[in-house]
């Protein structure tokens, strides 16, 4: 599970490195920022790919759409990496991205299929331990292959990938019982998205961890053009962001540790509030600095908000599925439409303002956390725990 939920981020993170060798390949300026829609339309395609398989996978299984999932992903990334234009390639990063959609959304199906609670937490924090070794080794991964021969050779690793992982998914038992397959039609998939909605803890935590992900996906996208454009540090790239992937790592072990003492609710809480304040910090800093802080002092800040961030979102994810038990696969669905879509575009908003300086990730990441928070606590007021 964890490396079906890494698929994603094998697809993205492998890919960052070449950008700078892409651009002269499609005749882009050296400061461009139109391989970000590489990103935006893969994180579309996921969007659009959970409402797919969501629905789906609570009336079928959960197997049968891995291994079609995964055939997609592996075809997608053939394409790309065969791509004559840039049109052929983003139109295959949308499908590569709905292909991944697959994997995102049966993992947290098939989790909440053997837990509930607190245990869910604690199975998907150590998930996402697993899946943050991936940041870490594919950008490296990714600068290796660009070395070897050619940006394409990242995107064919993609189709490497799922190839592996469906080998391996072989010997996965079905998690579906009989009494929880739905029937397949339009109306009861839509009576199911509509459940999921009305469920005021459900949506709540979904839409605080939309805001954080609106947060994540801006820095993903902009992150190589930061470094190179913005503070003209290009060999600084990979080493950092293998860092702040080691450093996740290290925040989803220490929540993992943490459930075994502390309900999921008040950590969330904690995570929720810590992403706040650091970003507010990171913030003053930047507005402080005219948008240009030191690249030291950006650095360290940026990654105590991100961790502050990543220490919150498998917890709320799990919190968001918890009541949805009879339907994990639609709930999933609807979790993974609003927090990769909505995040998507929320995403945009600040890749497309980068000009420079650093400040629109400042105020993305500080306006994102408020409302974040200000959701939890409007879930939490669901079981009256609304109070800080």
């Amino acid at each position: 599970m964890a490396l079906a939920s890494a698929m994603a981020a094998i697809a993205i993170d492998t890919l960052l490195p070449a950008f700078e060798q892409m651009r002269p390949a499609f005749g882009l300026d050296a400061d461009s920022t139109r391989l970000s829609l590489t990103l935006t339309l893969f994180f579309a395609g996921m969007a659009v790919g959970t409402l797919f398989y969501g629905p789906l996978a609570d009336a079928i299984g959960r197997k049968p759409l891995l291994f079609f999932s995964l055939g997609l992903y592996a075809a997608a990334a053939v394409v790309g990496a065969l791509a004559p234009s840039l049109e052929v390639l983003l139109a295959s990063r949308f499908v590569w991205g709905f292909a991944a959609a697959g994997p995102r959304t049966l993992t947290q199906a098939i989790v909440r299929d053997r837990f509930s609670g607190t245990a869910m937490a604690r199975a998907m924090t150590l998930i996402q331990t697993v899946f943050f070794l991936g940041p870490i080794l594919a950008p490296i991964l990714g600068k290796g292959l660009v070395a070897l021969g050619s940006w394409r050779y990242t995107l064919l690793f993609g189709a490497v990938s799922a190839g592996v992982l469906a080998l391996w998914s072989l010997r996965l038992p079905e998690t579906l019982t009989d009494e929880n397959r739905r029937p397949l039609s339009f109306a009861t998939t839509l009576a199911g998205f509509g459940s999921v909605i009305a469920n005021r803890t459900t949506l709540g935590y979904t839409l605080a961890v939309t805001f954080g992900f609106g947060a994540l996906f801006s820095f993903l996208a902009s992150s190589e053009l930061i470094f190179v454009d913005v503070y003209d540090r290009p060999s600084w790239f990979v080493p950092y962001f293998s860092t702040m992937s080691a450093i996740a790592a290290g925040v989803s072990i220490a929540n993992n540790q943490m459930l075994r003492r502390v309900e999921a609710r008040p950590l969330a809480l904690i995570a929720g509030v810590a992403f706040v304040v650091t970003s507010g910090a990171l913030l003053a800093v930047t507005a402080a600095a005219g948008g240009l802080p030191s690249i030291w002092v950006w650095m360290l800040l940026f990654s105590l908000v991100n961790a502050s961030m990543i220490g919150f979102a498998p917890i709320a994810i799990s919190l968001a599925l918890e009541p949805m038990g009879a339907m994990a696969g639609t709930a999933a669905a609807v979790v993974g439409f609003c927090s990769t879509g909505v995040g998507a575009l929320l995403a945009a908003i600040t890749d497309r303002a980068i000009a420079g300086d650093v400040m629109p990730i400042g105020v993305s990441y500080f306006v994102y956390g408020v409302l974040a928070l200000a959701c939890q606590l409007w879930a939490r007021r669901a079981t009256g725990l609304g109070r800080l």
